[in-house]
């Protein structure tokens, strides 16, 4: 006899399942975190910033179960305090969702390359930004998601251990961006490319470091989504001219990927890539 497909309510189903969504307070991680919260999930949101993570949850709540603590995540201290606030709550996770983020050392326009003039571009590119602000890139967006998953670890094999997830095993989802597979001369920073390419890869490690627990590892990649790391840089016409679907990414396309990545739909997934960008590295020399 045939395998029975399980109903929609539970092929789907995040009812119950406890996550944590690092900058969760705004754009991508909030669509995410309302996505599950929504759906029934209980999901910490977490920023530097309470404040915007009270107005966040005060917005999106359905089920009262949107969670706000205020985090640092670029320090080890206060992402261990973190675990103990979620620890002394409920004990477990069943999902951690990285996804705080920074751009910094934008680049400016470039000028067209000149192989009779060397010296104005080195200068142009000399001139994109700061060593530190370098670092401070790599420090949020690639290093905070390993010390994070690292912090959790024992709660997400708390939330293994229970078992309660439609056969799901515990899951850290790294948000990263299609950016990180561009190599042109066009994007906006090299750093945060840089350090999504970085982060992208260590999601795929992850996997391997975190297999003997059943503690699964994925990455989503988004293309162009409306944030405030896009406000004022991304405008309509350039959504227009670099999205084949000509339109930004909204919180129906990121929920519908979350609750296949987070339910029993997606529970055979690990060590995989998710791009979400519309087609947008179709348009550029790329790595994907």
């Amino acid at each position: 006899m045939a395998e029975q497909l399980s109903p929609i309510t539970t092929l789907f189903s995040v009812d119950g399942l406890v996550a944590v969504v690092t900058g969760g307070g705004t754009g991508i991680g909030l669509m995410i975190a309302t996505a599950l919260e929504n759906n029934g999930a209980v999901v910490y949101i977490v920023s530097k910033t309470l404040h915007v993570l009270e107005e966040a949850a005060r917005k999106n709540n359905r089920h009262g179960k949107l969670i706000p603590v205020a985090c640092d995540v670029s320090s080890r201290d206060s992402i261990l305090s973190l675990v103990e606030t979620v620890k002394a709550r409920h004990g477990f996770i069943n999902l951690l969702v990285n996804n705080a983020g920074v751009a910094l050392n934008l680049l400016p326009k470039l000028p067209t390359p000149d192989s009779s003039d060397i010296k104005t571009y080195q200068e142009a590119l000399w001139n994109t930004g700061s060593p530190e602000n370098f670092a401070k890139t790599f420090e949020i967006n690639t290093t905070a998601i390993w010390y994070t998953t690292v912090a959790f670890l024992e709660l997400l094999d708390a939330g293994n251990k229970r078992g309660d997830m439609q056969g799901a095993t515990s899951q850290v989802i790294s948000v990263t961006s299609g950016g990180g597979y561009r190599k042109d001369d066009k994007v906006f920073s090299v750093s945060y490319t840089l350090s999504k390419t970085a982060a992208t890869h260590l999601g795929k490690m992850l996997a391997h470091f975190l297999k003997d627990w059943n503690i699964r590892s994925n990455v989503i990649a988004p293309g162009v989504f409306p944030s405030l790391m896009t406000e004022g840089v991304v405008t309509d016409a350039h959504v227009r001219d670099g999205v084949p679907l000509q339109r930004a990414g909204n919180i129906d396309d990121m929920g519908g990927l979350i609750l296949f990545l987070a339910s029993k739909a997606g529970s055979y997934v690990n060590g995989t890539v998710h791009l979400i960008d519309g087609g947008r590295l179709t348009l550029f020399p790329s790595t994907y």
